[in-house]
């Protein structure tokens, strides 16, 4: 897939921590926006100041969720065709099918090792 230019959001600041260092481990060439609110994203957006190829979102956070945003953006017209892949601490599948039944392009549940995320995040990255 190749995405170059991507957005991050969740919550919680290690773990974008993590997620950078592993999209930093497999290419220089990636450009990660990350947002700890989901609103922010969201007015980044609308404004058309940012539009990335892809977002990698959270499902758990405060003020807007992962599953909240994921509606907002797919109701867009302008944005509804950015790919959203979820990036979850869980792993249930009935919670994969329907966010992927709601415009989700995929579903990965957060590894514990920037090596496992980096293989996890190959595949749309490289």
């Amino acid at each position: 897939m190749g995405y170059i230019k991507i957005f991050h959001i969740d919550d919680d600041d290690d773990d974008i921590d993590f997620f950078v260092a592993a999209v930093g481990y497999l290419s220089d060439a990636i450009s990660c926006f990350s947002f700890t609110n989901a609103s922010n994203a969201l007015q980044k957006l609308a404004g058309g100041e940012l539009t990335p190829d892809v977002i990698f979102l959270d499902l758990n956070m405060p003020v807007i969720n992962g599953q909240e945003f994921l509606g907002l953006l797919k109701a867009a017209a302008a944005l509804k065709d950015i790919p959203v892949i979820i990036l979850s601490t869980s792993s249930d599948s009935l919670t994969a099918g329907k966010l992927k039944a709601e415009g989700a392009s995929g579903f990965l549940t957060k590894p514990s090792s920037i090596k496992e995320l980096s293989n996890l995040l190959r595949p749309y990255l490289i």
